[in-house]
């Protein structure tokens, strides 16, 4: 049996790393809701990859993206209800801007890069993209 103190001790530790835990996931702790935003980002943009997406106010995400050739872009899209699409209101060179938290840790594409990759289901059950590690192209 655990004595009381080392149980508050053993407790305060889990408890702890839980904000550690979803920092660790960085930005694809909120994959479910930015995966539309990331989508709709990536529409006529072939072979390029999310490699990083944020909320935003207003029902908005920034989504970092990457083009075969290397070209960083920011996209902005406006969030649609649960379960419906996104849209794309701007697209833009990122230029020198810093790479946002977690960039290309993982790549969001919309087609499967490798066999490693896992698919990014909506709320309907439909795939949306692949997520993959950035070594997985």
């Amino acid at each position: 049996m655990i004595s009381a103190p080392r149980l508050s001790f053993t407790l305060l530790l889990a408890v702890a790393a839980l904000p550690a835990r979803a920092q660790d996931e960085g930005w694809t702790h909120f994959l479910s809701v930015l995966a539309p935003a990331m989508a709709a980002c990536l529409q006529g943009e072939e072979g390029a990859a999310a490699t990083a997406a944020l909320p935003m106010n207003h029902g908005r995400a920034l989504v970092r993206l990457e083009r075969r050739d290397g070209e960083r872009l920011e996209c902005v899209a406006e969030l649609g209800p649960p379960g419906q699409p996104a849209h794309r209101e701007s697209l833009r060179p990122a230029g020198a801007a810093p790479p946002l938290p977690g960039e290309d840790e993982r790549r969001f594409t919309l087609s499967r890069p490798c066999a490693e990759a896992t698919p990014v289901l909506g709320q309907s059950g439909q795939t949306l993209g692949w997520m993959a590690l950035s070594g997985c192209r």
